[in-house]
């Protein structure tokens, strides 16, 4: 039975509030909602009395939520996409949705993505915008309360209303400066492993999980010497450039073509990739990119799943048991 409360109940509140906890800034939330700040205080006033709490307070780093708040912000996104999909969906039109979409990725991730991704967009959907952050450890909790949408990371252990893709795999390629020594041969593994290395991984997993290569090497009881770790991959180029260490990374790097001029890739030998093909590694986690089921049904996040997709996959170079933007998980 639909109470008195809900008849009286205007649903844009709710909206308003979602926004309000997205952002915890009154300026932006009202950018977002295209009202003035005036009237999203007057919006923000009648949420306090409909909820009978005062839901955020202000500090100089913007509105922090109450408890009452808190316990809204885990209810909202599910509630809220329950009602899109009873409004329906089916007039979504990229030309013209006006939207956000929150991305966390890895540096290395955002890489190989973002260049490709924003040219797309321009052309498809030129109201969207993108906002990007880095992973950071409660991912999972971000998805689900609805403060980011999508996340590109190594799936590892993921709760179950995380919905992990796994993405296509691509060959990794070494990575050396234009007039290396051994740009003019064929790289055995003896080569391989007599120059230093720099070893790109995710920020958050564990050391164990960052790198495949090391873990597969360690079983034939041979190493690499690691010079640099980073999570940044223009850094690493940056060295790369000025001496003789190499470095595995995504194949796609080479592919988008930011750092032709600069570096040059080669496969690896064929000794370590037959040690990879042969050699079961406890560190081969697949990166995914991942979302929460409460976006299942939405028309736009579904779009917006595939356009990432795309970006993310590459269709040619895939080999087995190799996961895409190596820089993590085999480098």
């Amino acid at each position: 039975m639909i109470s008195r409360k809900l008849v009286r109940t205007d649903l844009n509140l709710l909206v308003a509030l979602q926004i309000l906890l997205e952002e915890r800034n009154v300026t932006r939330a009202a950018e977002r909602l295209s009202v003035s700040q005036p009237a999203l205080s007057k919006t923000l006033q009648k949420l306090r009395d409909a909820f009978e709490d005062e839901l955020f307070t202000r500090t100089a780093h913007g509105l922090v939520p109450t408890p009452k708040a808190e316990s809204l912000a885990e209810q909202l996104p599910g509630l809220l996409e329950s009602v899109e999909q009873v409004l329906g969906d089916d007039s979504f039109d990229p030309m013209t949705f006006n939207g956000v979409f929150k991305l966390l990725l890895p540096p290395i991730v955002s890489e190989a993505l973002l260049p490709g991704l924003m040219a797309d967009l321009s052309e498809q959907s030129p109201h969207v915008q993108i906002i990007t952050a880095e992973v950071a450890p409660n991912y999972q909790e971000q998805l689900k309360k609805g403060e980011a949408d999508f996340a590109t990371f190594i799936a590892l252990d993921t709760d179950r209303d995380i919905h992990a893709e796994p993405i296509a795999a691509i060959a990794p390629r070494c990575y050396m400066r234009k007039d290396h020594p051994l740009i003019k041969r064929t790289m055995n593994l003896e080569d391989f492993l007599a120059y230093p290395h720099l070893r790109l991984y995710l920020a958050g997993l564990a050391r164990e999980n960052t790198s495949m290569v090391d873990d597969v090497l360690g079983q034939y009881g041979v190493h690499r010497k690691i010079a640099l770790e980073t999570t940044q991959f223009a850094s690493a180029v940056g060295v790369l450039t000025q001496t003789d260490s190499l470095l595995v990374a995504n194949a796609g790097f080479e592919e988008g073509g930011l750092y032709r001029e600069l570096i040059v890739g080669q496969e690896l030998p064929e000794e370590l990739r037959r040690m990879i093909r042969n050699t079961h590694s406890s560190n081969r986690g697949k990166m995914s990119l991942m979302r929460h089921t409460r976006t299942a049904r939405s028309a736009s996040h579904q779009w917006m799943r595939a356009l990432l997709m795309k970006h993310l996959t590459r269709s040619e170079n895939k080999v087995e048991e190799t996961t895409p933007l190596q820089a993590a998980s085999v480098a």
